[in-house]
């Protein structure tokens, strides 16, 4: 399904300046502002909170919070007076305050995903564990999400461990969490390793070592990944990752401006661009890496250097796809920027300024994929990243094309913009002729993996899904532009109408090229003659045969999704017509 088109509301325009002056610290002008705004219009809740943040920052708490609680007591649902107000609370060091502004909000709007959501992660601040459990079953019922159901057993296990009553804790908190568990194990509704480690954590509170095993032992033991990278790539897109940032990622890739536009999807994950909630310095590797016995010569042989560097990769993987990931709510907030967001004033073509985080994050992106081309050349006798380098590097380079689109001034920037729209389309063209070939080879009555293939076909999908959604934003823009250019035809030509032209043009092109790979992309699956290639493998031994049915399964599964993907992709080209 296309993005749908939004109307903004006139009172984002209206509470932009205000935003402005205290993104810039400029609180006294944000305080005019406010006044100037509310003497026309008195009942603009939010210009009221701005005005108190404003108060609060110039040392006025009293003044601020007296005026702030003339909105809460309104119980106000709109999402900037929303913002606005938890965002004082957070500043003044009253988190309890923005408990019982959700807790309004979902009185008053009992189906919001995104209100529960905000009420639930507000309990979690300020350790009401009870309330949590609550409200993250409130939200499953709304909802049916596995996230929002173990949010809730989550919540219990925290009840007992922080519970005085030790007998309380084993008698009714666990208990109860382990219920809930095995109402999903039974059910086999269980999607993600994290799920199977809490089930695992509660038995062992329990003492239920036994169990605990068993659990390990039995099926729900594969659900469990090693930890998330070696998944992402496999194309079986409903195995879930255990990395927070990795599952984010998947879902936006599975559903956004598929099922909802990509502002909402990101809206309802709370993702905000310019926060990094990764403890960097408290990662650890829980990884095994000497389960497997080795018979490889001792030169050869796994040594702690080279689990450290094994560590070294994945965080620095972890780094690019975290930063990936907020640039894409940039791109969100670029496409229909909300007002809370830092902005410069509209320029006069209707280009709307960047956040003041899309620079930075991008320095970022550049400086952990230069880290990582580094690590990359060494020598090292485990896996690298240097086959997820190119995609990485691909996703810079978009990134930094949506930045120049962004900050068009001259001319010759634009024509600077338009030769990287070509090399885009070229670079597309590139990655898809790594995905060709067949992923099951067979030779001398032996079958082949080329799993590398798979992988290669993962990432380009991935970058047909990020360029669709920058090029949508681009889209936003051009679609003003022609129509400015349309009534300049009569006069003197300008450097800008130049621009517009190159623009048009380039983006004309940018949508056959798009539209003509994702077509090639579809056919270069090759579903039926993969399976043909599959049935016809010789298969002499019962085991290799058993083991071979379980490659064809999983990469037929995992083509088939790829396919379906591609397919839905496809679908939301039409958006980008200008």
């Amino acid at each position: 399904m296309a993005a749908r088109g939004h109307v903004q509301d006139p009172n984002d325009r209206r509470l932009r300046p205000i935003y402005d002056y205290l993104d810039n610290g400029n609180n006294k002008m944000a305080i005019q502002q406010a006044d100037k705004l509310l003497k026309k219009h008195k009942d603009l809740h939010c210009a009221k909170v701005l005005k108190a943040i404003g108060l609060q920052r110039t040392g006025k708490q009293d003044e601020a919070f007296t005026l702030a609680q003339e909105v809460a007591v309104l119980e106000p649902t709109d999402d900037n007076s929303l913002q606005a107000l938890t965002i004082l609370y957070r500043e003044m060091h009253r988190p309890e305050l923005v408990t019982k502004l959700y807790e309004a909000a979902v009185r008053k709007v009992p189906t919001s995903e995104e209100y529960h959501s905000h009420l639930f992660m507000a309990y979690a601040r300020v350790g009401e564990y009870k309330k949590m459990q609550q409200a993250g079953m409130a939200l499953y019922k709304i909802v049916p999400k596995n996230p929002y159901y173990f949010w809730s057993v989550m919540s219990l296990v925290m009840q007992s461990i922080s519970a005085q009553d030790e007998k309380l804790s084993q008698t009714m908190f666990l208990p109860l969490a382990e219920r809930m568990v095995e109402k999903m194990v039974k059910e086999e509704k269980i999607e993600a390793e994290a799920e199977v480690q809490l089930y695992f954590m509660i038995l062992e509170r329990l003492g239920k070592y036994v169990e605990a095993l068993e659990v390990v032992q039995g099926p729900l033991g594969g659900e469990e990944k090693t930890l998330c990278s070696s998944k992402e790539n496999s194309g079986l897109f409903p195995v879930e990752c255990m990395c927070v940032a990795c599952r984010m990622l998947l879902d936006l890739f599975l559903e956004a401006d598929i099922s909802s536009p990509l502002e909402e999807s990101v809206k309802s994950m709370s993702l905000c661009p310019e926060e990094d909630d990764i403890p960097w310095d408290s990662l650890r590797d829980n990884r095994d890496l000497t389960v497997l016995v080795s018979w490889d010569p001792k030169d050869r042989q796994l040594n702690e250097e080279h689990r450290q560097r094994s560590l070294e990769e994945d965080t620095l993987w972890l780094r690019l796809r975290s930063l990936t990931l907020r640039l894409i709510g940039c791109v969100s907030a670029l496409t229909h920027p909300p007002a809370s967001r830092n902005s410069e004033k509209t320029t006069e073509n209707g280009v709307a300024a960047k956040p003041s985080s899309l620079q930075s994050l991008l320095s970022q992106l550049e400086n952990t994929l230069n880290q990582a081309t580094q690590f990359s050349e060494k020598q090292l006798q485990v896996r690298t990243v240097t086959d997820r380098l190119a995609n990485a590097g691909f996703f810079c380079f978009l990134f930094f094309l949506l930045y120049m689109h962004h900050v068009n001034e001259s001319s010759e920037l634009q024509t600077q913009i338009s030769n990287l729209f070509k090399s885009l389309a070229v670079q597309l063209q590139d990655m898809l002729e790594k995905c060709k070939g067949d992923l099951l080879e067979v030779k001398d009555s032996h079958s082949m993996t080329q799993h590398f293939l798979l992988e290669n076909l993962v990432y380009f999908v991935e970058s047909v899904c990020i360029v669709l959604w920058v090029s949508n934003y681009c889209g936003s823009v051009l679609r003003p532009l022609k129509s400015s250019l349309q009534k300049k035809k009569k006069k003197k030509k300008e450097a800008s109408t130049v621009t517009v032209g190159g623009y048009r043009e380039c983006g004309s092109v940018f949508v056959y090229v798009l539209i003509h790979v994702s077509h090639t992309a579809a056919g270069a699956l090759g579903l039926s003659g993969v399976q043909q290639q599959l049935a016809e493998s010789p298969q002499p031994a019962t085991f290799t045969k058993t083991a071979m049915d379980k490659v064809q399964s999983s990469y037929l599964r995992s083509l088939q999704e790829i396919g379906e993907l591609l397919k839905k992709r496809a679908d939301t080209l039409k958006s980008l017509k200008i």
